[in-house]
C-alpha cells in the first residue's frame, strides 16, 4: 500500500513539474496562441500500449527508444528516452517537452504529427503518428534494415522538395520563423506511400519578431549536418536550416552518409565542393542517380545543393527560392521521362 501512494505521489510531482515547464515553454514561445491541442495520456495508458514496454515492439533504439503501440484504436509511435542517450535528466526534459512546444505551432502536411504527450514519468514520453517505412536515412544506408528498395533519382527529388515545402512553412507560415536546427537524413520519414514528413523538433527554436536570430549557448545538432557559421558564432537563424538541407541534397546526389569521414580525413561536404570546383562531380554521384537522371537535372541539384552550402549565410538561398528550383528540376525530370528521353 506504501509502495503504490509513492508511486502515485511520484507521477503527480512529474506531472505537475513537466505541466509547469511545458506551459513556460508554450508562453514564452508563442504567447500561449495558436496552439494545436494534443491529448495528455497516462503513465499506465503508454504502459498498455507498448504492452508493459515489450522488447518486440521496439523499431528503434538509441538516443531514443521508438516502441510501436495502439492508441485510441490506431497504430502509433511512442518515443521514450534511449539507452545510448549522453544527457542529463534536466536536459533531456527540456528537448522532450521543446519538441511538444514546437510541433503543437506547426500543422502541415509534410511534418509528423504529434497525438500527444505523457507528463508522469520523469522524463515526458511523446506519442507521434507511426511511419512503417522507417527513415530516409535507413532506406538509403541500410542501417538496421537491408536497403531491398533503394529510393530512385525521381523520389529523392520529391523527396526533398517535399521536406523543402516543411521547411519553408516554418520559416515562412508564422509571424515567428521556427528553426529546426537538426535538418537530417534520419529526420525524414517516409508514410506508406513514400511521402516525406520531418521530425525530431526537440532542438528548435522560434526566433522572436522583429529579431533577425536567436543566440544560442551552445552548439546543437549532428555531425557532417550543421552549419560551419552557427558553429562559429551560435546564432541561429533560417540559414541554418538551408546548410544542413543542402547536406541532404548532397547525400541524395552521392548516396554517402555524411556523418562519415573519408580518405584524407575529409568529410562529403569537402568532397562535393572539390568536385565541384574539378568540375567532375559526376565521378562522386551514385549510381542510381547516374543511370536514372539526366546530366542536366544532376547537373542542377548539384548546382543547388552547392548554393545552399555555402560558408556564409548570407550567400545561400531562402528555403523559398529551394523550393522553387527543385520544383522546377522535379518537372524537367518528368517531361524528360513523358517524353520518353534522357
Amino acid at each position: 500500500m506504501e509502495k503504490a501512494r509513492q508511486v502515485f505521489k511520484a507521477k503527480e510531482e512529474y506531472f505537475i513539474r513537466n505541466g509547469a515547464i511545458l506551459l513556460e515553454k508554450q508562453i514564452s514561445c508563442n504567447q500561449g496562441r495558436d496552439i494545436e491541442p494534443i491529448r495528455v495520456f497516462s503513465a499506465k495508458d503508454i504502459q498498455q500500449a507498448t504492452n508493459n514496454y515489450d522488447p518486440n515492439l521496439i523499431l528503434g533504439s538509441e538516443i531514443v527508444t521508438i516502441y510501436k503501440g495502439i492508441l485510441d484504436d490506431r497504430q502509433v509511435a511512442i518515443k521514450v528516452n534511449g539507452p545510448l542517450s549522453l544527457w542529463s535528466i534536466e536536459k533531456t526534459i527540456d528537448v522532450f517537452l521543446n519538441e511538444v512546444t514546437i510541433k503543437q505551432l506547426i500543422s502541415h502536411k509534410n511534418v509528423v504529427r504529434l497525438y500527444g504527450c505523457c507528463l508522469e514519468t520523469e522524463i515526458p514520453i511523446l506519442v507521434f503518428e507511426l511511419f512503417p517505412k522507417t527513415t530516409v536515412f535507413r532506406h538509403l544506408h541500410g542501417q538496421g534494415i537491408e536497403v531491398t528498395c533503394p529510393i530512385s533519382w525521381l523520389d529523392r527529388v520529391r523527396i526533398a522538395t517535399e521536406t523543402s515545402y516543411a521547411l519553408c512553412f516554418m520559416h515562412c507560415g508564422r509571424s515567428r520563423p521556427i528553426v529546426h536546427l537538426d535538418v537530417k537524413s534520419s529526420s525524414i520519414l517516409l508514410d506508406e506511400s513514400f511521402t516525406a514528413k520531418l521530425s525530431n523538433f526537440g532542438f528548435a527554436v522560434s526566433i522572436a519578431p522583429g529579431e533577425d536570430y536567436f543566440q544560442g549557448n551552445s552548439v546543437v545538432g549532428t555531425f557532417g549536418y550543421v552549419d560551419p557559421e552557427y558553429q562559429e558564432t551560435l546564432r541561429v537563424t533560417e540559414k541554418c536550416d538551408v546548410y544542413s538541407f543542402g547536406v541532404i541534397l548532397v547525400e541524395f546526389l552521392t548516396g554517402r552518409n555524411p556523418s562519415v569521414m573519408f580518405r584524407r580525413c575529409t568529410n562529403l561536404v569537402d568532397d562535393f565542393v572539390l568536385s565541384m570546383e574539378k568540375n567532375c562531380v559526376l565521378q562522386i554521384v551514385d549510381n542510381m542517380v547516374l543511370r536514372q537522371g539526366s546530366k542536366e537535372d544532376i547537373q542542377a541539384f548539384a548546382e543547388l545543393a552547392m548554393r545552399c552550402i555555402k560558408k556564409k549565410g548570407y550567400e545561400r538561398p531562402t528555403m523559398r527560392e529551394v523550393t522553387l528550383e527543385l520544383r522546377r528540376i522535379q518537372h524537367l525530370i518528368r517531361s524528360k521521362q513523358n517524353n520518353g528521353s534522357g
